[in-house]
């Protein structure tokens, strides 16, 4: 066997593997376990919500009605806005809601910056961080800070539900990729901890929280790292709902995930050596990290080896393989699934060589798409 279909045979096997490995388990873990914590339903830790924005006229407004729409004490409840440096009506709009603290940052410097400046003001033992383009389930609080009960517990983060999900083979893809990914982060809850967190909503022990970098790009993420790394669990809660969103066009759909991806791979780099293959952090150092590692950063180069190795694969079996694929390509599930993947795959690969190129970007570029609400 050439070197050349040593290397096709390894690139696709490994994929194969570690993927199909990895869900098998993850499912299996989900349909037969649940979460293991000392959840106390009437619990109620007083709240700092924090919304960071940028030019968000179209959307605060909304936001910060749905925020007070929340069912949770009012008293327990502090409603932060940091606002960096807007040039539209973002911070007149703030201004009219009396029970929202307003911090005025004259010069744009980042959504991590702005965040470490608002932790400093946050005065509550819970730290939720929201972004201005969601919506949050009205019980989103009810049912997500019992967990803190449990002292093991020190972050917390929420599951996605699109508003429009089949409004085109954009949206179907991006209900897709969720679908997958949500039985992973579920699965990994459950073993020990997630650290793929989501802005729109996570919540965070003021007291493990240190400062992010100032160019971090998955700033809920790093906070999370930073948390497992003090011993605490890192947990996705399917009962802690909010709505947003996909983005509609193809092209916002890559600059959404690629950025995503750039700030993985950043943290993901930047704490390796504290988490890959390390028995002290149990199932998440041995298992966890290192799967998804190689999903977010080895397996976009895997799959670029396998489809181009694959055209110097003798006749036969390139044939054979290709039959195979416009096969699975009629059944529209397994459409769907494989330009989900592949897609995905492509935002990894563009979000390394960017940040490989031209370093991480530290503002963050809105997806308009993704921004329709009425008020």
């Amino acid at each position: 066997m050439e070197i050349i279909e040593l290397i096709f045979w390894f690139s696709f096997s490994t994929l194969a593997l570690v993927y199909f490995g990895y869900y098998t388990l993850c499912w299996y873990t989900v349909k037969t376990k649940s979460l293991k914590t000392k959840k106390k339903n009437s619990y109620r830790p007083h709240v700092s919500l924090v919304v960071a924005t940028w030019n968000e006229e179209n959307t605060i407004e909304g936001k910060l009605k749905n925020t007070f729409e929340l069912k949770y004490p009012k008293n327990k409840l502090e409603v932060i806005v940091i606002d960096s440096g807007s040039t539209d009506r973002t911070k007149e709009i703030v201004k009219k809601f009396k029970r929202v603290r307003l911090i005025d940052e004259k010069k744009r410097k980042g959504k991590a910056h702005a965040l470490n400046k608002a932790f400093k003001e946050c005065k509550e033992e819970i730290i939720v961080i929201s972004d201005a383009d969601c919506r949050l389930k009205k019980d989103v609080l009810i049912k997500s800070m019992p967990y803190f009960y449990d002292p093991n517990v020190g972050a917390l983060t929420g599951k996605q539900e699109l508003i429009n999900p089949r409004e085109n083979l954009t949206t179907k893809i991006e209900q897709e990729y969720r679908d997958f990914y949500y039985i992973l982060r579920k699965a990994e809850s459950t073993i020990d901890s997630t650290f793929i967190f989501h802005g729109e909503f996570s919540a965070f022990r003021k007291k493990l929280i240190t400062n992010i970098f100032e160019d971090s790009v998955a700033d809920d993420s790093e906070l999370a790292l930073r948390i497992r790394k003090k011993g605490y669990r890192t947990l996705l809660l399917p009962e802690a709902k909010y709505w947003e969103y996909a983005p509609p066009k193809l092209s916002e759909r890559v600059k959404q995930k690629y950025r995503r991806a750039q700030g993985l791979v950043q943290i993901m780099s930047r704490f390796f050596s504290t988490f890959f293959m390390k028995p002290k952090y149990g199932h998440f150092g041995l298992l966890i990290f290192p799967t998804e590692f190689f999903m977010h950063v080895i397996s976009p180069f895997l799959i670029v080896l396998a489809l181009i190795t694959m055209f110097f694969l003798p006749l036969n079996l390139l044939v054979l393989i290709i039959l195979g694929v416009g096969g699975a390509l009629l059944i529209k599930r397994t459409r769907i699934f494989l330009l989900t993947f592949l897609h995905s795959q492509y935002a990894c690969l563009k979000g390394m060589i960017t940040y490989a190129i031209s370093g991480p970007s530290k503002s963050w570029e809105k997806i308009f798409g993704t921004r329709r609400y009425e008020s």
